[in-house]
């Protein structure tokens, strides 16, 4: 996700935490009194300015916006903002969406091939952000396996699971793919075990209850759809349930659950989906940030390929954020070469697990891009020179939502000094 600026790219972040300044317009702007993650508009000399101050410009007028590092450190500043030169784009936080590739029964139609003692198996094309491996594409499986000589499709989708877990389990952190079996058949709820504890990468599943219906050799549902994941039933002894392959959801509590007779499956449709998995990211390590994207394709050519969800990178995302703090560095003057270790940033980004008090939902932002152009031909280019400020602004999370108004914060205070509406940048 690089960007190509011409002439100028600067970014500003905003933190949700950092109240609206108490101050009045004309007060002289210091690390003494905007605090880290604090942001604000400013006149040419540094001077405050509130909304009243900044209505009063008129085209030709000239400011910043401003961002606060903390005590004792140099205040990040935009580039000179000209009235009437500039255009403002609003992004709303859009949350990064990982692929699904289905093959087989995809919800709908289709199925997995039956065929007795044959090898079946998924070819993955894909590349990744790691340094060994985002250079070009490479292919991976799930499979060869082998059906023995009464083949059906709960067998094969079964094969496949299995053998995919093991073979993307020991690819790097995020083992890239998640790969899943679904059944046409609707299923049914058992009396008792209406619910289960599932955890990530595990074959033990605690149910509720004891069972009254549901047996060994049976397929869980784990949710209430088509679309969800089923496993083979291994065994079952009071509340403790065994699945032929690790569990590949989220460890989570109180999962509603169905189940499928093994008659039923012999008889139903099924699919493979195989969705990706959000990589890891570390702006100085992997420097460089997308949705894992990739082709599959299956050995039997006449089986259904569904691409059912494409990838989505997302606006707002914090990956995304870190990046483009990252690289504007490189117009502050640090070296950002990609063949060099690059300069440690300054984390003011807010990284679910790694920044105090940053949770998933506090590391969503919008963004308020400031673009302009600049007359540069003869000098050092023949074409203009293109600017670009990119303000993002830190949402607080109300119910879940993304919101920049559910609070009075500098933010918002700065979206208000531009003549902008708030609800703009809500999700």
């Amino acid at each position: 996700m690089f960007r190509k600026a011409n002439n100028v790219f600067s970014v500003i972040l905003d933190d949700n935490t950092q109240p609206a300044l108490a101050l009045a317009a004309g007060t002289l702007i210091t690390d003494a009194n905007l605090p880290k993650g604090a942001i604000a508009a400013v006149d040419l000399g540094n001077g405050f300015l509130d909304a009243a101050a900044y209505a009063a410009l008129v085209d030709g007028d000239q400011y910043r916006i401003v961002q606060g590092k903390g005590l004792g450190q140099q205040i990040m500043k935009t580039p000179v903002l000209t009235v009437g030169k500039t255009k403002f784009t609003i992004n709303p936080f859009k949350p990064a969406v990982q692929q699904v590739t289905i093959i087989g029964y995809n919800g709908t139609t289709g199925a997995l091939p039956t065929a007795n003692n044959t090898d079946f198996w998924i070819k993955v094309r894909k590349r990744d952000n790691d340094a060994a491996n985002r250079s070009q594409p490479m292919s991976l499986f799930a499979g060869p396996v082998r059906t023995d000589d009464t083949g059906t499709q709960a067998e094969l989708a079964s094969l496949l699971v299995a053998n995919g877990y093991l073979n993307f389990k020991n690819e790097p952190a995020n083992h890239y793919l998640n790969f899943e079996a679904i059944c046409s058949n609707a299923g049914a709820l058992d009396v008792t075990a209406v619910t289960a504890n599932v955890t990530l990468n595990s074959k033990g599943v605690t149910l509720v209850a004891a069972p009254t219906t549901m047996v060994a050799g049976d397929f869980i549902r784990f949710g209430t759809t088509v679309t969800d994941p089923v496993y083979r039933i291994t065994s079952i002894v009071g509340t403790a349930l065994v699945l032929n392959s690790p569990y590949t959801g989220a460890t989570a509590a109180g999962v509603t659950i169905e189940y499928v007779t093994a008659a039923l499956a012999a008889a139903a449709n099924f699919g493979i989906k195989v969705t990706g998995i959000a990589a890891p990211f570390n702006v100085n390590t992997f420097r460089d940030y997308y949705a894992n994207r990739f082709t599959a394709t299956f050995s039997n050519a006449s089986t259904l390929v569904t691409s059912s969800v494409g990838a989505r990178n997302g606006n707002g995302v914090w990956q995304q954020v870190a990046m483009d703090e990252y690289l504007s560095y490189g117009f502050e003057g640090q070296n950002q070469q990609l063949a060099v270790p690059s300069i440690a940033r300054d984390q003011d980004v807010k990284i679910p697990g790694v920044t105090t008090g940053a949770t998933a939902l506090t590391s969503k932002y919008s963004c308020l891009n400031i673009a302009w152009t600049e007359d540069i031909r003869g000098l050092v280019s023949v074409d203009n020179g293109l600017g670009n400020a990119v303000i993002y602004l830190n949402l607080l999370d109300v119910a879940g939502t993304g919101s920049l108004s559910a609070g009075v914060s500098s933010g918002k205070e700065v979206v208000t000094v531009l003549g902008l509406t708030a609800a703009d940048f809500n999700q």
